[in-house]
């Protein structure tokens, strides 16, 4: 049985293939006024994502999703989750780990906030940890590009390329110009066809 089998199992169940309707993000009633604009910028940023045929372009993209998504509405949130991310980013996983923990617990809803722990628990080689966390992300953003690519990589690096090219599928969907999604998918087909009898 493979390293990953159960693990991946669960996580893929929410990476079944859907149709374009169901690649929205599941909308909350809004806070403010505010909130809905930023989820129709959203909105709006995903539909040119999913339009351009420009690498550089579909990077730009990604990179005012990313902005948005690491703006949580709450001042005290943004300064913790950036604090734990400057921590991981000096290698100070001691530090970052217990403050994206308690990012996580205070604001359990927050995509990012998973998403961030994610990346740290994947550093500190804790990738039941990691993939536990990308599940997390995806259940409250299925749209979360990085958190898919996470998924594929981690997939193919455990030896199980039908997973991972689900994953990355997935992303393709959203951000089908994506130079590194596609360089990624290649190398899970390749381990597929190489580890095909």
């Amino acid at each position: 049985m493979r390293r990953f089998a159960a693990l991946s199992i669960a996580v893929l169940l929410g990476l079944a293939p859907v149709g374009a309707e169901d690649m929205r993000a599941p909308q909350a009633a809004p806070a403010t006024a505010g909130d809905e604009t930023a989820s129709g910028v959203v909105d709006n940023l995903y539909a040119r994502l999913a339009r351009t045929q420009f690498p550089e372009e579909a990077e730009g993209i990604l990179a005012e999703i990313e902005h948005l998504r690491m703006q949580s509405g709450s001042d005290a949130a943004d300064l913790l989750l950036g604090r734990a991310m400057k921590a991981r980013e000096s290698e100070r996983l001691d530090v970052a780990l217990p403050l994206f923990d308690a990012v996580v617990e205070l604001y359990p809803d927050w995509s990012e906030a998973w998403s961030e722990r994610a990346t740290a628990r994947f550093q500190n080689g804790d990738v039941k940890g990691a993939m536990g966390d990308l599940a997390q992300t995806l259940k409250r953003d299925p749209r979360d590009v990085g958190a898919l690519a996470g998924v594929g990589s981690i997939l193919t690096d455990a030896g199980e390329p039908e997973g991972a090219l689900r994953a990355l599928d997935r992303a393709l969907a959203l951000a089908p110009a994506y130079e590194r999604l596609k360089e990624a998918r290649a190398r899970a087909q390749t381990l597929l066809w190489s580890s095909s009898p």
